[in-house]
């Protein structure tokens, strides 16, 4: 089980992700509120590594941002990686 740090970290690399995928296809924070149905203060708070989301939530933005899914997850373990490096 991760520790309280690892948990910190892993928000903070998914954060990162979620924040480039968006921002490559140019989309506002409130734009991907409207396409993913997920509410535009909740991104923030993933994006900034605050909380942590659900599969279902993941699921949302993913097709909001019009990848699949693991897309997401990879960009997040490539996040995680540079994040641990640190």
């Amino acid at each position: 089980m991760a520790n309280n740090q690892e948990k910190l970290i892993e928000l903070i690399a998914f954060g990162r992700a979620l924040r480039k995928a968006r921002k490559e296809i140019k989309l506002t924070q409130d734009q991907l509120s409207l396409y993913s149905r997920v509410d535009r203060s909740y991104i923030s708070e993933l994006e900034n590594g605050e909380k942590a989301p659900s599969l279902l939530t993941i699921i949302s933005l993913a097709k909001a941002l019009q990848v699949k899914p693991s897309v997401l997850i990879e960009s997040f373990e490539v996040e995680l990686e540079e994040e641990s490096t640190k």
